[in-house]
């Protein structure tokens, strides 16, 4: 009985095939077809995320940084961390920061003025650098499921003035861009938020640099 049975089609009448037709598409008798909506005149198009995964920031990374949606994965919080940085938002990169972080990068315990001097490192490097074109290499689990590693690369280079915007003929420069390739690690807390606690990078001159794909904010 987990077989359909058949109809011949010349049994069928054109009404029943619609009704079928009808069906399958909405997967359900009586259920109501799905109408596509119909675009919106003068809409303005959406602003693409800085993680590069193709959606929308309103949705992707924006959500996270709002606090509509949790980045529930090492790679999910890198992204929204790399996002944070295109927006200099420096109070989603405290709050993704392992405490250990700032034990060993500032030799200060937290609270100890930790925050407020990665606070001010964010927003001098946004001011400096502009960052662009975020690709994950791959992701590596710890030792326990409170422990991954996420390995990926990224451009940047120093910004004409503090917080000037890069022009169309500074992306096509390639010989002022760098590409840097990271592999952090992140612990999850008993809250289950991921925090980024140490990691290992190097940084490649412009003649590896495969070509600008992204124009950054």
């Amino acid at each position: 009985m987990l077989r359909a049975q058949m109809v011949p089609a010349r049994c069928v009448s054109r009404q029943s095939r619609q009704l079928v037709t009808q069906a399958v598409l909405s997967k359900g008798f009586g259920a109501k077809p799905k109408v596509a909506p119909k675009p919106k005149k003068d809409q303005p198009v959406p602003e693409p995320c800085p993680c590069d995964s193709g959606k929308a920031y309103k949705k992707c990374c924006g959500a996270v940084h709002r606090g509509d949606a949790v980045a529930s994965t090492p790679e999910a919080t890198l992204r929204a961390r790399f996002s944070a940085y295109v927006k200099g938002n420096a109070e989603y990169l405290i709050g993704t920061t392992h405490p250990d972080y700032h034990v060993n990068h500032y030799q200060v315990p937290t609270p100890g003025g930790a925050p407020e001097r990665l606070r001010e490192d964010v927003a001098g490097a946004c001011d400096k650098f502009a960052f662009t074109g975020l690709r994950i290499v791959g992701t590596e689990p710890g030792v326990n499921d409170y422990e991954g590693y996420v390995s990926f690369e990224y451009l940047s280079r120093k910004r004409s003035a503090p917080g000037a915007p890069v022009t169309e003929e500074e992306v096509r420069d390639t010989t002022a861009w760098s590409r840097t390739a990271e592999r952090c690690r992140f612990l999850r807390t008993s809250n289950d938020v991921w925090q980024f606690v140490d990691y290992q990078t190097a940084t490649f001159d412009s003649s590896m640099l495969g070509g600008l794909q992204q124009q950054p904010a």
